[in-house]
């Protein structure tokens, strides 16, 4: 087979329910026409910027780095953590951590390093922008980000773009409009100027109408048709390639959404009941809190009688979830009645002591959509929001369309955000080893498919049940939720 270029599109926080004729008509149509994937699932955490780093590694959190949306690294920041949004956080994590901050080699890295080329384009945040493409300045390769030329690299191609497309629009709610420039400049300029062997193109929404108006909004069902329609003009550009046979198109989104029911002030709580805690990376506090829909403690008191305490206060309360630690075996945490935080694929020096997400449920949420859980953020109740183990946080969209794949082809098989490097790479002959994820051949033409496995992994803190459901396809390991119970 002649090599294969792919374009890699990302939908923010997609739901797989939400894409349906009213809706998603046009993504609809496309996914009953080619190779899907139901059981597809997000890096854990259901972040965006662990997702992004996932998507340009192949790998799962704990082996690239990027343990979460935001994480403490006291080398980097002491008084607080570093905020994975922000590509200013991001460089400063890149020039001190051991490594570089992404610890094993990128998409770009690889494609370079074969002679071959990747080109971004992001309307998110510049922390993602830079996630998808961290060496492009050095490689002199494509990253376009709407946030600015500050954020975009060469120069000389944001001035090129700025000149014949004029400025990104200003971010708004829906992003409709930002989302439309960007997908102008794919198909104007990208595709046909810079011609790059795989091309990254990240939609904003629905994740950010989610976020600040929720899942049923009437602002949100204008920001999925928006980025439905965008996406057609996409699909009717390849349609008319005249190389249209040595191109394929994957559709992903890196995460779910859940609507938000209630917050809890995790920092509150623990002071309320005598610990002592605060949110910076290094302290005198015994504990350092980062909070969120999953979240993490570190342990600056060390003795094992305080951990225990801790995981106990944490079991004992209404509003915890599932509960990890480092392993002392396969499936169980160090920390008595934790579970092994390698099960989320979080085996890592960067992650927390303890990590634990909150009460979650499946109930009707915003606009009748299912699914909600507690919360620590500053988004509104009733917005959407994600980061923890909801089946529906976890579940994501993934469609493969073009050169190689059956058409109409549904997976049995687990899949993720990590297979897409290792895919991409494979159809353009390069080898695709050293991947937490695996070349989805069962999709392809000629492909085999893996032997796969799904288990449900249970623990008990005192009267507290709680579990995580993995699942395996040859040897990629794959999340597909978890909490009480």
């Amino acid at each position: 087979m002649p090599p294969v270029k792919s374009l890699i599109v990302v939908f923010d926080g997609l739901r797989p329910d939400m894409v349906n004729a009213d809706l998603t008509p046009h993504l609809q149509a496309f996914q009953a026409a080619h190779a899907r994937f139901p059981l597809s699932c997000c890096a854990f955490p259901s972040e965006t910027r662990v997702n992004a780093a996932s998507l340009a590694t192949g790998c799962a959190a704990g082996r690239h780095g990027v343990v979460g949306n935001q994480f403490h690294a006291a080398a980097v920041f002491s008084d607080r953590w570093l905020r994975t949004a922000v590509r200013e956080d991001l460089a400063a994590a890149d020039a001190v951590l051991p490594g570089g901050l992404l610890q094993v080699p990128s998409l770009g890295e690889r494609l370079a390093a074969a002679g071959r080329t990747l080109a971004v384009l992001s309307t998110g945040s510049s922390g993602s922008g830079w996630l998808l493409h961290h060496r492009a300045e050095t490689l002199r390769q494509l990253r376009w980000s709407a946030q600015g030329a500050a954020h975009s690299t060469p120069a000389d191609a944001w001035d090129a773009i700025e000149r014949r497309f004029g400025p990104p629009p200003a971010a708004a709610t829906p992003q409709t409009a930002r989302i439309d420039h960007a997908t102008t400049v794919l198909l104007d300029y990208v595709l046909p100027v810079v011609d790059p062997d795989v091309a990254v193109l990240w939609f904003t929404d629905p994740d950010y109408t989610y976020h600040y108006r929720g899942i049923g909004a009437p602002e949100t069902i204008a920001a999925l048709r928006g980025v439905d329609a965008a996406f057609a003009r996409i699909v009717d550009a390849w349609q008319r390639m005249p190389d249209r046979d040595q191109r394929a198109i994957f559709v992903t989104s890196d995460h779910g959404h859940i609507t938000n029911r209630e917050r809890v002030d995790l920092l509150a709580a623990l002071r309320c009941d005598g610990f002592s805690v605060d949110t910076r990376a290094a302290g005198d506090a015994d504990l350092g809190l980062v909070p969120g829909s999953v979240s993490a403690l570190g342990f600056r008191r060390r003795d094992e009688g305080f951990q225990r305490a801790v995981v106990d206060w944490l079991a004992a309360q209404p509003w915890c979830g599932a509960l990890f630690s480092a392993g002392r075996d396969a499936d169980a945490g160090v920390l008595p009645g934790t579970l092994n935080r390698a099960l989320l694929g979080l085996d890592s020096d960067r992650a927390a002591d303890l990590l634990f997400t909150l009460a979650h449920d499946d109930q009707p949420g915003d606009g009748g959509w299912p699914g909600g859980g507690l919360h620590d953020s500053d988004l509104p109740d009733a917005g959407g929001n994600h980061g923890g183990l909801h089946r529906r946080e976890m579940n994501t969209v993934l469609v493969a369309a073009g050169a190689a794949f059956r058409a109409g082809h549904v997976s049995p098989c687990p899949a993720g955000i990590v297979d897409l490097m290792p895919t991409a790479l494979h159809l353009l002959g390069l080898p695709a080893d050293g991947c937490d994820g695996r070349v989805l051949g069962e999709a392809m033409i000629g492909g085999e498919t893996p032997a796969c496995r799904t288990r449900r992994v249970a623990a008990a803190a005192g009267r507290h049940a709680h579990h995580v459901t993995v699942s395996t396809a040859g040897t990629s390991a794959y999340v597909h939720g978890g909490g009480r119970g």
